[in-house]
């Protein structure tokens, strides 16, 4: 008689699946807008690709818009969808603003959850597109990793 034996995962609390601000202006990192995901692991092997932008908020048209420029990322690869969480992140610099004033900005990670399909026996693999998520940031993450300073974790951020 054989025995078979199978491996459990035991996952406590909700999936980290996250954006967060982990950098926001600080002395070792002026004018600059740091945005962090985090992607949960589900033993599917998917590979995860994160689009980061940033946003800034405009009082006078009452809408956050797309940060002119470089305010929006290629897509950056975050991980293989394993057992593990895997985080990414992106930091966007900004030119001093004007004295008395400030820049109210945000960041919006787009994620694309990808797997391999292969189209034939001598054809190339290619990843084609699963899922598709798009998260604001928010505050109060647990775990960010590359913050200044370390563990910070907010929705938006003030630039000034």
């Amino acid at each position: 008689m054989s025995v078979a034996k199978k491996a459990f995962r035991i996952v406590e609390g909700p999936p980290p699946l996250w954006a967060t601000v982990n950098i926001c202006d600080t002395q070792e990192s002026p004018n600059a807008l740091g945005v962090r995901s985090s992607v949960p692991g589900n033993g599917s092997r998917r590979r995860v690709y994160a689009r980061f932008t940033a946003q800034w908020w405009s009082g006078a048209k009452q809408a956050w818009l797309t940060v002119g420029g470089r305010g929006k990322t290629d897509w950056v690869y975050i991980g293989t969808q394993d057992w593990h969480p895997s985080q990414g992140g992106w930091t966007f610099h900004f030119s001093q603003p004007p004295a008395g004033t400030a820049y109210v900005i945000r960041g919006v990670v787009e994620l694309s959850y990808r797997r391999e399909a292969r189209a034939g026996k001598r054809k190339r693999a290619h990843w084609s597109q699963v899922d598709r998520r798009i998260l604001l940031t928010e505050t109060g993450k647990n775990g960010v990793k590359g913050g200044d300073p370390v563990g910070t974790s907010k929705a938006m951020c003030l630039i000034w």
